[in-house]
């Protein structure tokens, strides 16, 4: 009989919990919807104020877009075949040091254009991408180099390189654009690591192409010559200290397979660079009108609702300040 007193007690304590418990959630959820109704009324209340900040917002705004130059911008994917990456990323980034300088004759005479074209170059940069759940893909490319290398979410991938141009005037984009291929292409110091490697490849080649003729003399002798030693004259076989005969196709597939791989490797980069994707059209701004609209308009919007707020409470803002002296 106690048993089921307690059973029955336990029962209606657990109810009581979970009723308790289902209040709460309840009440939870009242007081958020309140708590948004009461800051959409706020802002409905001060709609003047906001309206009347964001049409002077949206005045800064058109002011500043008139008063910013427009730029284009292209970007090409890249590898480097010579060398590491990251030497031809650190060239394109130093070029780019003396736009920041303004040293426009020192960079017409790198990209083969007149000065009064380099002056109308935003900026030349190089990237990496960074992959973030470790499938070897780029999720997003580091323009903003945002890179940590001691953050293990992220992963820079060096395989390839991301090359971004900015310009002021579409008509000058061609010239810009084949004058940073040729500041690639032309670097002594990547032309001679590039001679080297094609060297070494072809010599890789030729190494591959004697080791298959030589595995493949040896199978002709031990299926072909070796029996033919073994028959002696009136039929009679001499026995000779005979080796278990062996097949070579898996050796020499091997190394032919490995010497296709750097005949293919030879034909499709035979440059210091392979361009994986040359550089995109150039199409709208990167910096329209809609944009200096929106981030003026919404700065000013919000000044104005903390402006409003601050006019409300300021017989008791001026109060605190007061006694706190």
């Amino acid at each position: 009989m106690d048993n089921q007193i307690q059973r029955h007690s336990d029962e209606i304590d657990l109810l009581e919990l979970f009723n308790r418990m289902g209040k709460a959630i309840k009440n939870f959820f009242h007081w958020i919807i309140w708590l948004i109704q009461s800051f959409l009324l706020l802002l409905l209340r001060k709609s003047i104020w906001i309206l009347s900040f964001a049409i002077f917002g949206g005045y800064v705004g058109y002011f500043s877009y008139k008063n910013t130059p427009r730029f284009y911008s292209s970007e090409m994917v890249a590898r480097s075949n010579s060398m590491n990456n990251s030497v031809i990323v650190n060239s394109i980034n130093l070029l780019n040091d003396l736009f920041e300088n303004r040293n426009y004759s020192a960079l017409g005479n790198y990209l083969g254009t007149s000065p009064n074209e380099a002056e109308k170059i935003k900026s030349i940069e190089a990237f990496y991408g960074i992959d973030i759940n470790r499938d070897k893909i780029a999720d997003f490319i580091d323009y903003k180099n945002i890179y940590a290398p001691k953050d293990t979410t992220q992963k820079r991938l060096p395989d390839v390189f991301y090359l971004k141009i900015n310009v002021y005037d579409e008509n000058i984009f061609p010239n810009v654009r084949d004058g940073i291929k040729k500041y690639i292409s032309t670097n002594p110091y990547i032309l001679q690591n590039n001679e080297i490697r094609r060297q070494q490849t072809k010599s890789m080649i030729e190494e591959y192409q004697n080791e298959i003729k030589k595995l493949d003399s040896l199978q002709k002798v031990q299926y072909f010559e070796t029996p033919k030693m073994q028959k002696a004259g009136n039929g009679q076989m001499i026995v000779l200290n005979e080796k278990e005969a062996k097949l070579y196709h898996h050796e020499i597939l091997a190394l032919y397979n490995k010497k296709l791989l750097l005949e293919k490797e030879l034909a499709i980069n035979p440059d210091p660079i392979t361009i994986i994707q040359d550089f995109t059209q150039l199409s709208k701004a990167e910096n329209p009108l809609i944009q200096f609209l929106k981030t003026w308009v919404i700065l000013f919007s919000f000044l104005g609702f903390s402006i409003a707020l601050l006019w409300q409470y300021r017989n008791f803002i001026w109060l605190n300040i007061k006694n706190s002296k």
